[in-house]
């Protein structure tokens, strides 16, 4: 199997066919892990976590379990004042106990864990620039650099950009969901943790909203239940993990067509200095004092600028030796949290009907087919919502 994308639903579905005895290749774009930043705070909840239980070794989710944070499962939206709008119980464990939630995670740590175990089985700088169906029905991947690589099926994990898609369903659009972000983190070390106001850890994630058409502020908590380097080391066989302290994921959003918001490439283009001021511009006068106390500590070198993307109308298409998981297929706004979550299930579905075919109970064609049925059904609801809820909290298109 050959699989586009080294995200996390990419990885999970690496482990998961590889459990099944399916042998299953990575090919990443990028030049290495973190050639670019892709932002630091992963929640995951139902169903996620189970996709990960399901597709990793059980040695490997007990790693990603024991370096998250298990913040307050709660869910809260508050006014400029902190008045509470909403307030909801986040996602929980399924009834068959096969995972526990929520839980939010480092992304970087997650991705180094999720790569532990696939050495030789994930290929960097190999950026995919069409593919071809062979006659005897498998499908050969061709990339920039000239190399190729054919298996029985690719399946595209590349992300909201993905190539896979536009080669397998050009018609399917993404669409700018009319939203950016400032994105960054607030170490947490004991002082800044006493100084912090406590309404901030008493959620997975917070968001403040200054109505209409207006900024708002979006903050989750990463506390390790164990520092990830310490608890890489206490494993056999270890696990190379980097010394990430706790944070608090911090993150400034305004509508894009916001009368101080630049165009996207110059958004792109700014210096971290010039994104707080902006950042700060943005959300303008009025908000509780516990928000500047908050700013204050906002580390300016871990900033970056975001554009939110969703998915527009996705038709049924004949199933065959490419298929498509995650963003490549359902991106959808952060509002919900969902993004992560419902790749993961992908990565899980997937691998169950690639095991049944494999088995010889179905063909291929229709394991990769009953998969992309039943993604349809889950995951295009999910993005709809997104954007319900986006356009009602955030001001998204």
């Amino acid at each position: 199997m050959i699989i586009i994308g080294a995200g996390p639903g990419g990885l999970a579905l690496a482990h998961g066919l590889r459990k099944q005895g399916i042998d299953a290749v990575v090919h990443e774009r990028d030049a290495y892990p973190g050639a670019r930043p892709q932002g630091y705070r992963i929640q995951l909840d139902e169903p996620g976590l189970t996709g990960l239980r399901h597709c990793l070794p059980t040695e490997l989710f007990e790693l990603c379990l024991a370096t998250a944070g298990a913040p307050p499962a709660r869910v809260s939206v508050r006014d400029r004042q902190l008045e509470v709008l909403a307030d909801r119980a986040a996602a929980h464990a399924s009834d068959t106990g096969d995972a526990v939630g929520p839980r939010a995670f480092d992304r970087p740590t997650l991705r180094r864990i999720m790569l532990h175990g696939l050495d030789g089985h994930v290929h960097h700088g190999a950026r995919l620039t069409s593919y071809r169906h062979e006659d005897d029905g498998r499908v050969t991947a061709c990339f920039a650099d000239g190399r190729t690589a054919t298996g029985d099926l690719i399946v595209g994990a590349d992300g909201v950009n993905s190539t896979v898609r536009r080669l397998l369903l050009p018609e399917v659009r993404v669409e700018d969901a009319g939203l950016r972000l400032v994105y960054g983190r607030i170490p947490l070390d004991a002082r800044a943790r006493e100084a912090l106001p406590g309404w901030v850890f008493e959620s997975v994630f917070t968001v403040l909203t200054g109505g209409p058409g207006q900024a708002h502020l979006g903050l989750g908590p990463v506390q390790f239940a164990e520092r990830p380097d310490r608890a890489g080391r206490a494993r056999t066989p270890a696990v190379d993990l980097p010394p990430v302290g706790d944070y608090l994921a911090c993150m400034i959003g305004a509508p894009a067509d916001h009368p101080a918001m630049p165009a996207a490439a110059d958004l792109r283009a700014l210096p971290t200095a010039e994104l707080r001021a902006l950042a700060l511009r943005l959300l303008g006068e009025g908000w509780h004092e516990d928000v500047h106390r908050l700013l204050a500590r906002w580390d300016t070198a871990s900033l970056l600028p975001l554009r939110i993307s969703t998915t527009g109308p996705v038709p049924v298409w004949e199933p065959g030796p490419v298929t498509l998981i995650g963003d490549a297929i359902h991106a959808m706004s952060p509002v919900l949290a969902m993004g992560a979550n419902t790749a993961l299930r992908d990565a899980a579905e997937l691998t169950r009907a690639l095991a049944g075919a494999a088995a010889g109970d179905v063909s291929p064609v229709e394991a990769v087919g009953a998969y992309e049925s039943r993604m349809r059904d889950y995951a295009l609801p999910i993005v709809a919502a997104s954007r319900r809820t986006g356009q009602q909290r955030v001001g998204q298109r």
